[in-house]
């Protein structure tokens, strides 16, 4: 069979990709720092962060004793992720971050089925508007990816890549998902969704590769791998009092905001985070049983957000899915109820544009703010609970007549409970 239309089809997808990946490297030098596209000049400081981490790994020092301000917080794993980017010319790790960041973002929109010029303009505007992306590509920081390997995993939908002998899946469900946990540990929490909706085999494949890849970790730096348990286990997260900085927009951190940072608050804030978090798990199997797999896992998303105790506004990526799972319906699944739509275009509005970066901050004064303050503040969190709530009651109103089952693929594929 002759193969000459793939080279047109390959030119269609780099123009596709051209402008969001052009305005994304636009916004990664100019956003953040007085950095400046031409000469090319970003100031991208969590990049860089992780750049020095993969020096300290190679050099056999402690990546969690970096000279400055900004330390290295993530798992051993992501240190040893960034070796490959320590080795690299600065301007090359900058170009290369941000073009596969805005691609994952793009794979992601593809996912949820956006295709051809109408995925280029919305990958540009997502890019350009969506203030979590933005900030995102600005820092150099890692959330576009988190969500793209927890969607792409977990999420069904027509794949940009046909991989494997069967053009499915290369490596099992709950792979990703563990790699993206292993980086960071918000993710973790879709393991448990796992468990939660019985999908019995990718919770196995999530655990063992969560494990494999901690344990080379471990081989690779033990001191630094013992180090970091060690202080999770005690509760250290390593961030100090800048948990109530007002673009943390966490349960913990509205609790600690308004009732300060002593140990009572504290636990007052992860009791909160854990109460979230069942609530989103929960409403996230409810609608994954009712064949919505793209809302359950956006729902997920948004309680791995509120319930971590840190969840910095460019975490925030989950939006972008979410949004799409408000708007475009897959074939076979039902309307959503009204009310319960302009709720989540409510939360992605209000994180899109995000009000609260205009309140006092700094030097704790987030800690002397007054009830309207905290309460603007605390916005983001009484949002994404009230649509956690809401997904619950929606699922329990209306008819289930479809649940999930596995495709040819390995996908998630919706079957009529009526077929024999």
């Amino acid at each position: 069979m002759s193969r000459a239309p793939e080279l047109p089809r390959v030119l269609r997808g780099v123009l596709i990709c051209l402008g969001p990946v052009l305005v994304g490297l636009y916004v990664a030098a100019t956003t953040f720092g007085g950095g400046t596209f031409r000469p090319w000049h970003p100031v991208m400081v969590d990049l860089e962060v992780y750049r020095s981490a993969g020096r300290v790994l190679l050099r056999g020092g402690d990546f969690y004793a970096l000279p400055g301000s900004l330390q290295f917080l993530y798992p051993p794993f992501a240190a040893v992720l960034a070796v490959p980017l320590a080795l690299l010319p600065a301007w090359l790790a900058q170009v290369g971050w941000t073009v596969a960041g805005v691609l994952a973002l793009l794979a992601v929109l593809h996912r949820f089925g956006m295709h051809g010029w109408a995925l280029s303009l919305l990958g540009t505007g997502c890019v350009w508007f969506v203030e979590p992306v933005v900030e995102t590509l600005a820092f150099g920081q890692l959330g576009i990816f988190l969500v793209a390997l927890v969607v792409l995993d977990l999420v069904p939908g027509p794949r940009v890549l046909r991989l494997g002998r069967d053009g499915g899946r290369l490596l099992p469900e709950g792979s990703l998902t563990a790699l993206a946990a292993a980086v960071k540990l918000t993710p973790a929490i879709f393991v448990v969704y796992l468990l939660a909706v019985r999908r019995t085999r990718a919770f196995v494949a999530a655990v063992l590769t969560g494990l494999a890849v901690t344990l080379v970790s471990a081989v690779v730096a033990p001191a630094a791998s013992l180090g970091f348990w060690s202080r999770l286990a005690h509760g250290d997260t390593g961030l100090g009092h800048s948990i109530i900085y007002y673009t943390n927009q966490s349960a913990m951190a509205d609790v600690v905001r308004v009732f300060g940072l002593g140990s009572a608050a504290a636990a007052g804030g992860l009791l909160l985070c854990a109460v979230v978090a069942v609530v989103g798990v929960w409403a996230a199997v409810r609608w994954h049983r009712a064949g919505d797999v793209m809302m359950a896992v956006n729902l997920c998303g948004v309680a791995s957000l509120l319930a971590s105790p840190v969840s910095w506004l460019h975490h925030f990526v989950w939006v972008v899915p979410l949004a799409l799972s408000l708007a475009r319906r897959a074939p076979g699944l039902p309307r959503l109820p009204g009310w319960f739509t302009a709720l989540g275009w409510l939360f992605v509005g209000w994180v899109v544009a995000s009000p609260f970066r205009r309140l006092p901050n700094g030097a704790d004064v987030e800690l002397t703010w007054s009830w309207g303050q905290n309460l603007l503040a605390s916005t983001t969190l009484l949002l994404g609970v009230a649509l956690l709530v809401a997904a619950l009651l929606v699922r329990f109103t209306l008819p289930q007549h479809r649940h999930p089952a596995r495709d040819e693929q390995g996908d998630v594929a919706l079957v009529d409970r009526r077929q024999p």
